[in-house]
């Protein structure tokens, strides 16, 4: 059914239902035993019986696959910064220009705790 209705149905039928999805690898993206994402979609069903369905089988959530951190954890100890500071200048002196991100969010750090001045802060975003 598209719009199962759960008075019809029991925690057992529910449980034999995922067991099902699990064993012939209908829960997963292209029916491939090997995927590690979900058949998905925007549907009642989906969002009601087989996404937590997955959430039990394999602990993490489908519509966070792929995504990534979108936020950059820095330390706050201030030597901890200068010596990360250092390795990302060096990354990106290397050809790294994936941590620009990074680099802007540890010189602000360091400007929030007066490690460096004003004037320093504005040479390292030129060069950023």
């Amino acid at each position: 059914m598209k719009e199962p209705d759960s008075s019809i149905f029991t925690n057992n039928d529910y449980s034999d239902y995922a067991e099902i999805l699990q064993k012939t690898s209908a829960i997963k993206h292209g029916n491939k035993p090997t995927s590690r994402k979900p058949k998905s979609s925007k549907g009642y069903k989906y969002k009601t019986l087989i996404k937590p369905i997955w959430e039990d089988l394999y602990g993490y959530s489908s519509h966070r696959v792929g995504k990534g951190l979108k936020t950059t954890i820095i330390p706050k100890d201030p030597i901890a910064l200068v010596e990360r500071l250092d390795l990302l200048l060096a990354s990106k002196k290397a050809g790294n220009t994936g941590v620009r991100n990074e680099l802007i969010s540890v010189c602000d750090e360091l400007l929030r705790q007066e490690v460096i001045t004003k004037d320093l802060y504005k040479k390292l975003m030129v060069t950023i």
